[in-house]
């Protein structure tokens, strides 16, 4: 079992390991050019997505580029999640459709129940084909991050209107401070 120091490190290792698996039950991936490391996905905060693969056009030096949400640590889940990944690097695989699902079967992955293709997770046979390579690369590096617990500034502009009209503004503390605006009907504004 070797030890990492870091999850880049893992990650890399993971993928040289799979590439017999992909080799004999899936086409191999399309580039060896692939750069992976722990990230949130773009999609992250509306999807939770686990994962995302970046084509290689995507990318100024032609690499594909993998992202594992920075949410999970469990060496398994991490391990899965990136062949769902790889699969993407591979011809005719970059969006979920037959080429994909017949790639995920073969590696291991079954379909979630509400989300399909999109959001695999291992199948029965997954730890009978991927547990000594799990041994050999030992744990994945990383402690999950809560994502839930970061706070997000909200507006700093209060909120004015006009009693009359119902003309609304925004103002900062500081000139709400310093007396509400006068409404172009006539009449002053209030919070």
């Amino acid at each position: 079992m070797q030890q990492f120091q870091t999850r880049e490190e893992w990650l890399v290792a993971a993928i040289a390991e799979l590439r017999p698996q992909f080799d004999y039950f899936a086409a191999a991936p399309a580039a060896q050019r692939i750069r992976v490391s722990c990230g949130f996905p773009a999609s992250w905060k509306r999807s939770k997505a686990l994962g995302e693969c970046w084509i290689d056009k995507a990318s100024a030096d032609g690499t594909h580029e993998i992202l594992i949400a920075p949410t999970i640590e469990d060496a398994r889940e991490v391990l899965a999640v990136l062949i769902h990944e790889l699969i993407h690097t591979t011809p005719g695989s970059f969006n979920h459709g037959k080429t994909f699902q017949k790639s995920a079967d073969a590696l291991g992955l079954i379909p979630s129940a509400s989300r399909g293709y999109k959001a695999t997770s291992p199948g029965p046979q997954f730890d009978g084909m991927y547990s000594a390579i799990l041994a050999g690369l030992g744990p994945y590096p990383h402690a999950a991050l809560n994502a839930t617990t970061r706070k997000t500034q909200g507006t700093r502009l209060l909120k004015a209107f006009c009693p009359s009209c119902g003309y609304t503004v925004r103002l900062t503390a500081k000139w709400a401070n310093r007396g509400l605006p006068t409404c172009v009907c006539g009449s002053n504004f209030s919070m």
